[in-house]
């Protein structure tokens, strides 16, 4: 049979054949995107305010003072490379994705960076049912230090860190799957919530991606991620203005002895396609290792309010 070229609806063309579509470059991806990961791929706006830190940069707290707070702007891109979805049942699909973030944190009072951030990943995902999504991706992170360096006088622990110099990198593979439990309502605005977990494993060597890289800590070959979102969109009279969505994120690295990283957000959904790209305004609570890569090692707790569209 000769597949047929035309356009679709969220993709450069699709080949359109007997048994389905092929749909290539979409804008549209199977696998959902996590609300309350703090790494997740999104474009956002975040300013942190730091009530924890080892990492003071000789902030005031080092005269008794507070801490500064952080301003992080995350560009990023995602993208359906190609996606087949059957005739029979056109919700479900296999396919494949590649993703792009670049976190760039600034030092409150001042604007100055202390931090860039690579994260990029390269997927094949699926639903095998409406209510489960799978993923295996290969998943990199590079991190920079900034600009914003302490010097001079020791007054900092960030001053004699042996490992200030090292360029963090993080390199695994994940096994990924999200339910929706509530799809088994039958109701499809009942279906409001996400329950997912993941698996990363670091395995040293190289593939067709590059050399596999996972430093300084060699030895530390696992990370664990597990969380819930719900999205709840406004209806009756107030169908068209928006929603509320809340979601809660855990995450534990073999690198930091397996303790414990919580995220925890909410707020409000601003009007828009249910279930799909979403802008939101959040506020967020996180206790747990610095969310810049290169200092791993230290602990932060902030309070922070973000603007974000997610990819």
């Amino acid at each position: 049979m000769i597949p047929v070229l035309g356009s679709g609806q969220d993709s450069t063309f699709s080949i359109h054949m007997k048994k389905g579509d092929l749909r290539i470059v979409g804008r549209k991806n199977i696998y959902p995107t996590y609300l309350a990961d703090p790494l997740g791929n999104r474009n956002s706006i975040s300013s942190q305010y730091m009530q924890y830190s080892d990492l003071d940069f000789m902030d005031e707290i080092n005269e008794g003072g507070p801490y500064r707070g952080h301003l992080v702007i995350s560009p990023a891109i995602r993208m359906s490379l190609f996606q087949f979805r059957p005739s029979k049942n056109p919700n479900l699909g296999i396919e494949g994705e590649i993703g792009v973030m670049l976190p760039l944190t600034l030092r409150q009072k001042g604007n100055d960076m202390i931090g860039l951030d690579g994260v990029y990943y390269f997927a094949i995902s699926g639903n095998p049912t409406e209510w489960l999504f799978l993923r295996f991706s290969k998943h990199h992170i590079c991190t920079h230090i900034g600009d914003e360096l302490t010097s001079g006088t020791v007054v900092s622990v960030s001053d004699v860190d042996p490992a200030r110099y090292r360029a963090g990198v993080n390199d695994d593979f994940r096994f990924c799957a999200a339910v929706k439990p509530l799809y088994f309502t039958g109701n499809s605005e009942l279906n409001i919530l996400t329950v997912y977990a993941e698996l990363g494993y670091f395995d040293p060597g190289s593939d067709f991606l590059g050399e596999r890289q996972s430093k300084p800590h060699t030895y530390a070959r696992m990370n664990y991620l597990a969380g819930a979102d719900v999205e709840y969109y406004f209806r009756g009279r107030l169908k068209n203005a928006g929603g509320l969505f809340g979601g809660v994120n855990w995450s534990s690295y073999q690198e930091n002895g397996f303790s414990s990283n919580i995220n925890i957000t909410g707020g409000y959904l601003l009007p828009q396609d249910h279930f799909q790209t979403r802008m939101r305004i959040g506020l967020q609570y996180y206790n747990g290792r610095s969310l810049m890569n290169q200092f791993y090692y230290k602990k932060e707790r902030f309070v922070g309010i973000y603007l974000a569209f997610d990819v």
